[in-house]
């Protein structure tokens, strides 16, 4: 192998195991109690029960793993029609898609934010369903 080639694949190397270790950093951050995501994998997606008209409450797949969404404004029909809808290009469920609540009302709402939360928050929130 030519040293000209060599320090190509190895610089290659490295760049490419920057990338994953970033890539795991990010995904760690988002699993801590308090940290914000941009978006989720619809795949590890549970049940999205709606806590009220400006809170959705996400059970991801895996024990004790929650999220909370919250919305940009309160969401007319949410809780009452209990389910909305989404399109996405993705496999994800991101703060810059738009939610259609289900059903005649119909309104659209923003994602403010995704955030972690733990098992006792979840439970306080479905207790105010």
């Amino acid at each position: 192998m030519t040293a000209h080639l060599t320090r190509y694949l190895t610089a290659a190397f490295v760049a490419l195991a920057c990338g994953v270790l970033a890539a795991a950093t990010v995904r760690a951050e988002g699993d801590k109690v308090g940290d914000t995501q941009q978006c989720l994998r619809l795949i590890e997606i549970d049940q999205t029960p709606v806590i009220d008209n400006k809170t959705i409450l996400v059970k991801m797949k895996g024990k004790d793993n929650y999220r909370r969404i919250d919305l940009i404004n309160k969401c007319s029909g949410l809780k009452l029609e209990g389910g909305f809808a989404h399109s996405t290009s993705t496999n994800q469920l991101c703060t810059s898609d738009p939610l259609r609540v289900i059903g005649p009302v119909g309104s659209v709402c923003m994602i403010e934010k995704i955030v972690t939360i733990d098992e006792a928050e979840a439970k306080t929130l479905l207790a105010k369903k």
